[in-house]
């Protein structure tokens, strides 16, 4: 699994332009987006990773791939403070979270690592994918 990066500008329309690009090759998107400035960022996972990459680059939007672990924990207060710690403590970056499922009261994150081995170990059962 990959988590997509796309840098857009922060104003009307990038946002569509995006949505209807992936939606013409029918990719199916989990998605959160910020902004800051003259800026937005969109990162999202994709149903059909290879329809993604053609959708964007047929867009011209520039983007960026990140492997990906699928990491599940209870969806309650704290634990995505535990989740963090854990990896904390083996020495380990976040360089990205994105919830991909919630459901029956536990959460499933794409998450991007630094060391995705270290992640296996630190993390176990968690890890899901």
């Amino acid at each position: 699994m990959n988590l997509f990066t796309v840098d857009l500008k922060n104003q009307p329309g990038e946002l569509a332009h995006l949505g209807e690009a992936l939606g013409q090759y029918g990719v199916n998107i989990e998605l959160a987006g910020v902004t800051a400035g003259d800026h937005g960022f969109v990162c999202f996972t994709a149903s059909d990773e290879d329809a993604a990459r053609t959708a964007l680059q047929a867009a011209n939007l520039p983007y960026a791939e990140h492997p990906a672990l699928q990491v599940k924990c209870p969806d309650q207060p704290g634990e995505v403070g535990r989740l963090a710690r854990k990896l904390t403590d083996a020495n380990i970056n976040i360089e990205g979270v994105l919830p991909i499922s919630i459901c029956n009261g536990e959460v499933i994150f794409a998450t991007c690592v630094d060391k995705p081995d270290e992640t296996r170990r630190a993390l176990g059962e968690q890890v899901v994918g």
